[in-house]
């Protein structure tokens, strides 16, 4: 692995950690899944992050405006109500864009 890669992975570890340093990993992680893809249901993040479903959701309330962090927020899948959408709150934005600043910083 070259050096600069590693340097990047520490330095968003690092910025997560600024930002907010009791976020698991794995939570982490599925809030940068939802910043990807804007709009992802609850199945396609449990395939992204190899989480099972039941995971994601608690992910989901620990990042949410409802149950957590306000960083998330999830909506109703039009196409079958027993999904859910989620996407970026303004918040979660501001933290996302401050993650990858802090990485293209280093």
């Amino acid at each position: 692995m070259q050096l600069s890669a590693l340097d990047r992975a520490v330095a968003l570890v690092e910025q997560f950690r600024k930002i907010d340093p009791e976020l698991p990993m794995q939570v982490a992680l599925t809030l940068l899944i939802v910043a990807k893809r804007p709009g992802i249901n609850l199945k396609d993040i449990a395939a992204a992050t190899s989480t099972a479903k039941s995971s994601v959701s608690r992910n989901i309330a620990r990042l949410s405006s409802e149950h957590g962090d306000g960083l998330v927020t999830y909506s109703e899948d039009p196409r079958d109500r027993r999904n859910k959408l989620v996407q970026l709150t303004p918040k979660g934005s501001l933290f996302v864009a401050a993650i990858l600043a802090g990485v293209a910083g280093q």
